[in-house]
C-alpha cells in the first residue's frame, strides 16, 4: 500500500523540510533519499530508533566530546559509495588498479572508524563494524595502512622478473641510436609488456576473489555506516530545531502540543514577529477545524501533517510534546487540486481524489486531511458535500481532519476546533492602530491568534466582516453587507 503520494508531499512542503537534514556521506545521503516510513506493526523498531537518537544526543552533550565527534564525523565524511564495486566482485568481475585502490582505502577508513566507534556507549555498539582482515592483508601486504595502491612486486616473483626485464630493455632503447636495433628492442619490450599485463590480470583476479569472499561483511559495514550517518543527522536535526522525542500511541489517539512549522516560524521571526505554536488532540473519526480566512487553518493542517510525517520517518517532532500513532497511509487534499492535464476543475479533482481515499479507507487505518473541500463549487452544494464528507469519514476508523468555512457541517458527534483568530482582540483599538499606521494587513496578521481551541458551538466564526472593515471597506458597501448579516441573524 502506498503511504503518501508525491503531490501531498509537495503541498505539505515536506521535501523542503527534509532538505534541512545534513548527512555526512553518500551512504547517509542514500538513506535520506530512499527514506521509508515506519508502518503499523513496526512500533518496537520505531521506539528503538527514537532511543538511539536520544542516546546519541545524550552522549554528544557530555563534556569533552567535541573532539571525538569531529573525528567521528570526519571518518564518516571520507566514505565514498563503492557498493557498486563490491557488487561487481560478487558477480565475478575483476577490478582494475583504481578500483582496488578504492576498496583498500575504504577498508582502511572502516578500520579507523571502528577504533572511533569503541568510544560510543553500549546502547550504540550495534553500529560496530566487522574487521576486513583478509581484504586488508591482500591489498596492504606491507601493513603500513597508507591510502595508496600498486601491484607490488611482492605479489609475484614472475611479475618482478618481467618488470626488471622490461626496464632493462627500455634502458637499452634509450641508450642506442641504431634504428634497426631500436625496432627489435621495442618488439622485445612489447612481449614483456604483454606478459606483464597477463600476470597483473592474474594478480588482480586473485585479489578480486579475496574481496568477493568478504563482500558480505563489507556490505554489512556499509549498511551500518549509512545507518550511523543518518542517526547522527537525525540527532543534529533534533538539536538544531528543538525537536523532541515523541511517544508512540498504540490506541490510535493523536496528541501534539506546541507544534511548529519551521518555514512560517523563520519567516515571521525574520520580520521581527512572534510565531504561535499549535496543539490538537485527534481520535478515530472526523475532526473539523473552522475559522476565518487568513486565520491559519491551512498552516495548521500542514504543521500537524508535517510532524506526523517526521514521526513516521523516524525523526523527532518539532513540538514540545507528542504522542502519535502509526498509520497505513496519509492523504493531504487541498484546494489547489486542479488538474489541467486531465481537464479537471479543482472540485472535479477533489472528487477523483475522494474516490481514491475511499479505496484506501477500506484497506487500512490512515490519516486523511481535506483543506477547504468543495471550496470550488457553489456555497449551497459545497456545504452539502462537506457535511456529507464529514458524516462519511466520521464512521471510519481512520483519523480525518477537515477545514471549512461552511456552516452546518459540525454536529455533536464530531471533534470541533476553531482557530482563535481575532476573537480576543479589541477591534476599536486595532482600528485606531490601523488608521495611524496605514498598515492594515500587517497589523491584522500580527494580532491574529493562530492557536486551535476546542469549540462547543457548531457554527463557524464570522470574522470575515470584521477583517474586511479593518482592511478598509467602502462605507456604502459596508451598509449593504451589514444589512445582509442582520437578515441572516
Amino acid at each position: 500500500m502506498r503511504f503518501i503520494d508525491e503531490r501531498s508531499i509537495e503541498r505539505i512542503g515536506f521535501n523542503r523540510l527534509l532538505s534541512r537534514v545534513e548527512v555526512l556521506s553518500n551512504y547517509g545521503e542514500e538513506k535520506l533519499k530512499n527514506l521509508k516510513p515506519f508502518v503499523p506493526g513496526e512500533e518496537e523498531a520505531l521506539e528503538r530508533n527514537f532511543e538511539e537518537i536520544q542516546q546519541f544526543i545524550n552522549f554528544s552533550e557530555e563534556t569533552d566530546r567535541k573532539s571525538f565527534l569531529l573525528t567521528l564525523e570526519s571518518c564518516i565524511h571520507r566514505m565514498k559509495n563503492i557498493k557498486k564495486l563490491i557488487r561487481m566482485v560478487e558477480n565475478g568481475n575483476v577490478l582494475d588498479e583504481v578500483e582496488l585502490f578504492e576498496v583498500k582505502v575504504q577498508a582502511i577508513y572502516m578500520e579507523k572508524l571502528q577504533e572511533c566507534l569503541q568510544e560510543l556507549p553500549a546502547e550504540l555498539q550495534g553500529f560496530s563494524l566487522q574487521p576486513l582482515n583478509e581484504i586488508l592483508e591482500a591489498l596492504d601486504p606491507q601493513s603500513d595502512r597508507n591510502p595508496t595502491f600498486y601491484l607490488y612486486e611482492s605479489y609475484s616473483r614472475q611479475l618482478t622478473a618481467l618488470r626488471e626485464q622490461r626496464k632493462k630493455v627500455e634502458k637499452q632503447i634509450y641508450a642506442t641510436r641504431d634504428y634497426d636495433t631500436i625496432v627489435k628492442l621495442k618488439e622485445e619490450r612489447l612481449t614483456f609488456l604483454v606478459e606483464e599485463e597477463k600476470e597483473e590480470y592474474r594478480i588482480r583476479t586473485k585479489l578480486s576473489q579475496v574481496i568477493a569472499e568478504e563482500a558480505n561483511i563489507y556490505l554489512e559495514n556499509i549498511e551500518k555506516i549509512g545507518n550511523l550517518d543518518f542517526l547522527i543527522a537525525k540527532a543534529k536535526f533534533a538539536k538544531k530545531y528543538s525537536a523532541h522525542k515523541p511517544g508512540i500511541s498504540r490506541d490510535g489517539f493523536f496528541q501534539i502540543k506546541k507544534a511548529v512549522n519551521l518555514e512560517l516560524k523563520e519567516m515571521l521571526e525574520a520580520k521581527g514577529k512572534t510565531y504561535t505554536p499549535i496543539g490538537i488532540e485527534l481520535g478515530e473519526g472526523v475532526t473539523i477545524i473552522t475559522g476565518a480566512n487568513m486565520g491559519g487553518k491551512s498552516v495548521a493542517l500542514k504543521t500537524i501533517t508535517e510532524n506526523l510525517l517526521l514521526f513516521h520517518m523516524g525523526f523527532f517532532v518539532i513540538a514540545e510534546e507528542a504522542s502519535l500513532p502509526l498509520v497505513d497511509f496519509v492523504f493531504f487534499i487541498s484546494d489547489d487540486m486542479q488538474d489541467i492535464s486531465k481537464g479537471l476543475s479543482t472540485f472535479g479533482a477533489e472528487i477523483m481524489k475522494l474516490q481514491e481515499v475511499n479505496v484506501f479507507l477500506e484497506l487500512g487505518k490512515g490519516f486523511v486531511v481535506f483543506d477547504e473541500f468543495a471550496r470550488g463549487t457553489n456555497p449551497k452544494e459545497g456545504q452539502k458535500f462537506v457535511r456529507a464528507l464529514a458524516k462519511f469519514l466520521n464512521g471510519k476508523p481512520s483519523i480525518s481532519l477537515i477545514t471549512t468555512h461552511f456552516d452546518g457541517v459540525v454536529d455533536s458527534s464530531m471533534n470541533h476546533y476553531q482557530v482563535v483568530g481575532l476573537k480576543n482582540i479589541d477591534f476599536d483599538l486595532l482600528k485606531n492602530r490601523i488608521a495611524l499606521s496605514n498598515k492594515s494587513m500587517e497589523l491584522i496578521q500580527e494580532c491574529m491568534d493562530f492557536r486551535l481551541e476546542r469549540a462547543s458551538v457548531e457554527e463557524v466564526p464570522k470574522d470575515a466582516l470584521n477583517i474586511a472593515k479593518l482592511i478598509g471597506l467602502d462605507e456604502k458597501f459596508n451598509e449593504v453587507i451589514s444589512q445582509e448579516y442582520h437578515k441572516e441573524d
